[in-house]
Protein backbone atom coordinates (compact mmCIF):
# COMPACT_ATOMS: atom_id res chain seq x y z
CA UNK A 1 0.00 0.00 0.00
CA UNK A 2 1.28 3.46 -0.92
CA UNK A 3 0.51 6.08 1.72
CA UNK A 4 -0.29 9.61 0.57
CA UNK A 5 -1.95 11.39 3.50
CA UNK A 6 -1.15 10.83 7.15
CA UNK A 7 -2.49 12.21 10.42
CA UNK A 8 -0.18 12.14 13.45
CA UNK A 9 -2.22 12.06 16.65
CA UNK A 10 -0.85 13.06 20.06
CA UNK A 11 -2.12 14.24 23.43
CA UNK A 12 -1.85 18.03 23.50
CA UNK A 13 -1.44 17.92 27.29
CA UNK A 14 1.95 16.25 26.84
CA UNK A 15 4.32 18.87 25.36
CA UNK A 16 7.23 16.46 24.91
CA UNK A 17 5.11 14.34 22.52
CA UNK A 18 4.23 17.41 20.45
CA UNK A 19 7.88 17.74 19.46
CA UNK A 20 8.04 14.06 18.46
CA UNK A 21 4.83 14.38 16.46
CA UNK A 22 6.23 17.35 14.57
CA UNK A 23 9.41 15.36 13.88
CA UNK A 24 7.28 12.54 12.47
CA UNK A 25 5.44 14.99 10.19
CA UNK A 26 8.71 16.43 8.91
CA UNK A 27 10.06 12.93 8.35
CA UNK A 28 7.00 11.96 6.31
CA UNK A 29 6.95 15.28 4.44
CA UNK A 30 10.55 14.80 3.32
CA UNK A 31 9.41 11.54 1.72
CA UNK A 32 6.55 13.07 -0.21
CA UNK A 33 3.72 12.29 2.16
CA UNK A 34 1.24 14.98 3.16
CA UNK A 35 1.18 14.81 6.96
CA UNK A 36 -0.20 16.96 9.75
CA UNK A 37 -0.52 16.70 13.50
CA UNK A 38 -3.94 16.33 15.11
CA UNK A 39 -5.00 16.45 18.75
CA UNK A 40 -8.67 15.64 18.13
CA UNK A 41 -9.98 12.63 16.23
CA UNK A 42 -13.45 13.97 15.42
CA UNK A 43 -12.11 15.58 12.24
CA UNK A 44 -10.53 12.40 10.92
CA UNK A 45 -11.96 11.51 7.50
CA UNK A 46 -11.49 9.25 4.48
CA UNK A 47 -8.80 11.49 3.03
CA UNK A 48 -6.29 9.99 5.49
CA UNK A 49 -4.94 6.56 4.62
CA UNK A 50 -2.61 6.41 7.63
CA UNK A 51 -3.09 7.38 11.27
CA UNK A 52 0.07 7.48 13.37
CA UNK A 53 -0.67 7.37 17.07
CA UNK A 54 2.03 8.82 19.30
CA UNK A 55 1.02 7.96 22.85
CA UNK A 56 0.27 5.06 25.16
CA UNK A 57 -2.36 2.32 25.01
CA UNK A 58 -5.12 4.78 25.93
CA UNK A 59 -4.34 6.86 22.85
CA UNK A 60 -4.28 3.70 20.74
CA UNK A 61 -7.76 2.77 21.93
CA UNK A 62 -9.10 6.20 20.91
CA UNK A 63 -7.37 5.97 17.53
CA UNK A 64 -8.73 2.47 16.91
CA UNK A 65 -12.32 3.54 17.53
CA UNK A 66 -11.90 6.56 15.24
CA UNK A 67 -10.05 4.74 12.44
CA UNK A 68 -12.16 1.58 12.15
CA UNK A 69 -15.26 3.22 10.60
CA UNK A 70 -13.02 4.91 8.02
CA UNK A 71 -10.87 1.89 7.17
CA UNK A 72 -7.76 3.95 8.02
CA UNK A 73 -4.65 1.98 8.98
CA UNK A 74 -3.13 2.69 12.42
CA UNK A 75 0.56 2.70 13.30
CA UNK A 76 1.38 3.16 16.97
CA UNK A 77 4.51 4.73 18.45
CA UNK A 78 4.72 4.04 22.17
CA UNK A 79 5.13 7.28 24.09
CA UNK A 80 3.51 5.89 27.26
CA UNK A 81 4.49 3.38 29.90
CA UNK A 82 3.31 -0.05 28.72
CA UNK A 83 2.62 0.41 25.01
CA UNK A 84 1.24 -3.09 24.48
CA UNK A 85 -0.71 -2.07 21.36
CA UNK A 86 2.03 0.06 19.79
CA UNK A 87 4.08 -0.92 16.75
CA UNK A 88 7.39 0.53 17.92
CA UNK A 89 9.13 2.57 20.60
CA UNK A 90 10.26 6.21 20.50
CA UNK A 91 13.88 5.10 20.17
CA UNK A 92 13.34 3.48 16.78
CA UNK A 93 10.23 5.16 15.37
CA UNK A 94 11.99 6.78 12.39
CA UNK A 95 13.59 3.51 11.40
CA UNK A 96 10.20 1.78 11.65
CA UNK A 97 8.48 4.52 9.66
CA UNK A 98 11.10 4.07 6.95
CA UNK A 99 10.30 0.36 6.82
CA UNK A 100 6.60 1.16 6.71
CA UNK A 101 7.00 3.50 3.73
CA UNK A 102 9.13 0.91 1.95
CA UNK A 103 6.35 -1.65 2.28
CA UNK A 104 8.18 -3.74 4.88
CA UNK A 105 5.27 -4.17 7.26
CA UNK A 106 2.47 -6.53 8.13
CA UNK A 107 -1.17 -5.58 8.60
CA UNK A 108 -3.21 -7.21 11.36
CA UNK A 109 -6.98 -6.85 11.46
CA UNK A 110 -8.56 -6.87 14.92
CA UNK A 111 -12.29 -7.07 15.43
CA UNK A 112 -14.27 -4.63 17.57
CA UNK A 113 -17.20 -4.98 19.95
CA UNK A 114 -20.55 -3.41 19.18
CA UNK A 115 -22.21 -2.46 22.48
CA UNK A 116 -25.85 -1.43 22.50
CA UNK A 117 -27.72 -0.01 25.47
CA UNK A 118 -31.37 -0.95 25.03
CA UNK A 119 -33.84 0.94 27.23
CA UNK A 120 -37.28 -0.20 28.39
CA UNK A 121 -38.98 1.94 25.73
CA UNK A 122 -36.92 0.28 23.00
CA UNK A 123 -34.48 3.09 22.21
CA UNK A 124 -30.95 1.97 21.37
CA UNK A 125 -27.59 3.70 21.89
CA UNK A 126 -24.65 2.09 20.10
CA UNK A 127 -20.94 2.26 20.90
CA UNK A 128 -17.75 0.75 19.53
CA UNK A 129 -15.13 -0.88 21.76
CA UNK A 130 -11.67 -2.16 20.90
CA UNK A 131 -10.53 -3.71 24.18
CA UNK A 132 -13.56 -4.33 26.34
CA UNK A 133 -16.85 -3.29 27.84
CA UNK A 134 -17.29 -3.41 31.60
CA UNK A 135 -20.64 -3.59 33.35
CA UNK A 136 -20.31 -2.47 36.95
CA UNK A 137 -22.35 -0.84 39.71
CA UNK A 138 -22.42 2.92 40.18
CA UNK A 139 -21.80 2.31 43.88
CA UNK A 140 -19.02 -0.02 45.14
CA UNK A 141 -21.22 -2.97 46.05
CA UNK A 142 -22.00 -6.40 44.65
CA UNK A 143 -24.94 -6.87 42.31
CA UNK A 144 -26.44 -9.47 40.00
CA UNK A 145 -25.89 -9.58 36.25
CA UNK A 146 -28.40 -11.76 34.41
CA UNK A 147 -26.95 -13.07 31.16
CA UNK A 148 -28.12 -14.78 27.99
CA UNK A 149 -26.20 -15.91 24.92
CA UNK A 150 -28.12 -16.31 21.66
CA UNK A 151 -31.32 -16.33 23.70
CA UNK A 152 -30.21 -19.07 26.09
CA UNK A 153 -29.81 -18.20 29.75
CA UNK A 154 -26.39 -18.26 31.41
CA UNK A 155 -26.26 -18.68 35.21
CA UNK A 156 -26.25 -15.13 36.64
CA UNK A 157 -23.10 -13.44 37.88
CA UNK A 158 -22.98 -11.98 41.37
CA UNK A 159 -20.08 -9.75 42.29
CA UNK A 160 -18.57 -6.41 41.32
CA UNK A 161 -19.48 -6.78 37.65
CA UNK A 162 -18.30 -8.44 34.44
CA UNK A 163 -15.78 -7.67 31.72
CA UNK A 164 -16.59 -8.54 28.12
CA UNK A 165 -13.35 -8.46 26.19
CA UNK A 166 -12.19 -8.96 22.64
CA UNK A 167 -9.08 -11.11 22.10
CA UNK A 168 -7.11 -7.85 21.90
CA UNK A 169 -8.55 -6.81 25.27
CA UNK A 170 -7.76 -10.16 26.88
CA UNK A 171 -4.36 -8.78 27.95
CA UNK A 172 -5.87 -5.68 29.58
CA UNK A 173 -8.42 -5.43 32.43
CA UNK A 174 -9.63 -8.98 31.84
CA UNK A 175 -6.14 -10.37 32.46
CA UNK A 176 -5.83 -8.35 35.67
CA UNK A 177 -9.15 -9.85 36.82
CA UNK A 178 -7.93 -13.41 36.25
CA UNK A 179 -8.98 -13.95 32.64
CA UNK A 180 -6.94 -15.98 30.13
CA UNK A 181 -4.65 -14.64 27.43
CA UNK A 182 -6.29 -15.06 24.02
CA UNK A 183 -4.40 -14.77 20.75
CA UNK A 184 -5.75 -11.75 18.81
CA UNK A 185 -6.59 -13.85 15.74
CA UNK A 186 -8.99 -16.11 17.66
CA UNK A 187 -12.62 -15.24 16.93
CA UNK A 188 -14.15 -15.22 20.42
CA UNK A 189 -15.74 -13.09 23.12
CA UNK A 190 -14.44 -13.38 26.65
CA UNK A 191 -16.54 -12.91 29.80
CA UNK A 192 -14.52 -12.38 32.97
CA UNK A 193 -16.35 -11.88 36.29
CA UNK A 194 -14.97 -9.16 38.57
CA UNK A 195 -14.51 -10.34 42.16
CA UNK A 196 -17.31 -12.93 41.96
CA UNK A 197 -18.88 -13.87 45.28
CA UNK A 198 -18.64 -17.56 44.41
CA UNK A 199 -15.93 -20.19 44.02
CA UNK A 200 -17.74 -21.59 40.98
CA UNK A 201 -17.68 -18.63 38.57
CA UNK A 202 -14.80 -18.58 36.13
CA UNK A 203 -14.01 -16.76 32.87
CA UNK A 204 -16.06 -17.99 29.91
CA UNK A 205 -15.05 -17.98 26.24
CA UNK A 206 -17.87 -17.75 23.70
CA UNK A 207 -17.98 -17.68 19.88
CA UNK A 208 -17.83 -14.12 18.62
CA UNK A 209 -20.59 -14.81 16.11
CA UNK A 210 -23.23 -14.87 18.85
CA UNK A 211 -25.13 -12.23 20.78
CA UNK A 212 -24.60 -11.67 24.49
CA UNK A 213 -27.20 -9.83 26.53
CA UNK A 214 -26.59 -8.56 30.06
CA UNK A 215 -29.19 -7.16 32.45
CA UNK A 216 -28.16 -5.74 35.85
CA UNK A 217 -30.38 -6.42 38.85
CA UNK A 218 -30.24 -4.73 42.25
CA UNK A 219 -31.84 -5.39 45.63
CA UNK A 220 -31.95 -1.67 46.33
CA UNK A 221 -34.08 0.28 43.84
CA UNK A 222 -31.82 3.33 44.25
CA UNK A 223 -28.76 1.46 42.95
CA UNK A 224 -27.72 1.57 39.31
CA UNK A 225 -25.20 0.27 36.80
CA UNK A 226 -22.67 1.74 34.42
CA UNK A 227 -21.24 0.51 31.14
CA UNK A 228 -17.61 1.47 30.60
CA UNK A 229 -16.31 1.31 27.02
CA UNK A 230 -12.54 0.79 26.78
CA UNK A 231 -12.28 2.41 30.20
CA UNK A 232 -12.76 5.78 28.48
CA UNK A 233 -16.48 6.22 27.88
CA UNK A 234 -18.60 5.76 31.02
CA UNK A 235 -22.33 5.43 30.51
CA UNK A 236 -24.82 5.23 33.41
CA UNK A 237 -27.64 2.86 32.44
CA UNK A 238 -31.27 3.99 32.66
CA UNK A 239 -33.48 1.94 34.97
CA UNK A 240 -34.44 -1.35 33.38
CA UNK A 241 -31.94 -1.04 30.53
CA UNK A 242 -30.01 -4.01 29.20
CA UNK A 243 -26.72 -4.28 27.32
CA UNK A 244 -26.45 -6.17 24.03
CA UNK A 245 -22.95 -7.11 22.83
CA UNK A 246 -21.95 -8.50 19.44
CA UNK A 247 -18.92 -8.57 17.20
CA UNK A 248 -18.91 -5.40 15.13
CA UNK A 249 -18.69 -5.56 11.35
CA UNK A 250 -15.87 -3.03 11.66
CA UNK A 251 -12.25 -4.02 12.12
CA UNK A 252 -9.11 -2.11 13.03
CA UNK A 253 -6.11 -2.44 10.75
CA UNK A 254 -2.92 -2.28 12.83
CA UNK A 255 0.40 -2.00 11.02
CA UNK A 256 3.60 -3.51 12.43
CA UNK A 257 7.21 -3.63 11.27
CA UNK A 258 10.20 -5.74 12.27
CA UNK A 259 9.91 -8.62 14.70
CA UNK A 260 7.18 -7.23 16.94
CA UNK A 261 4.97 -10.32 17.11
CA UNK A 262 2.34 -11.14 19.73
CA UNK A 263 4.46 -13.55 21.77
CA UNK A 264 7.54 -11.33 21.90
CA UNK A 265 5.39 -8.42 23.06
CA UNK A 266 3.86 -10.61 25.78
CA UNK A 267 7.34 -11.47 26.97
CA UNK A 268 8.76 -7.94 26.88
CA UNK A 269 5.74 -6.04 28.16
CA UNK A 270 4.15 -8.49 30.63
CA UNK A 271 7.13 -10.75 31.43
CA UNK A 272 5.19 -13.75 30.11
CA UNK A 273 7.35 -16.86 30.28
CA UNK A 274 10.10 -15.07 32.23
CA UNK A 275 12.10 -17.16 34.73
Amino acid sequence: MIFKNAAVFFNENKPHIRTLAQEACSFLGDRGICARTVTELDGLNHSFDLLICMGGDGAMLRCARAAAPLGTAVFGVNCGSLGFLASCEISDFKECLEQLLNGKYTAHERFMLCAQIVTQNGSVQEYLAFNDCVLRALQPRAFTVNAAFDGKQIPPYFGDGVIIATPTGSTAYSLAAGGPIVHPQVDVLLITPICPHSLHQRPLILPASGELELTPSFKNKDDGAMLSVDGQINLPLPDGARVRLTRSLLKVKLLATGKRDFFSVLNRKLNWGAR
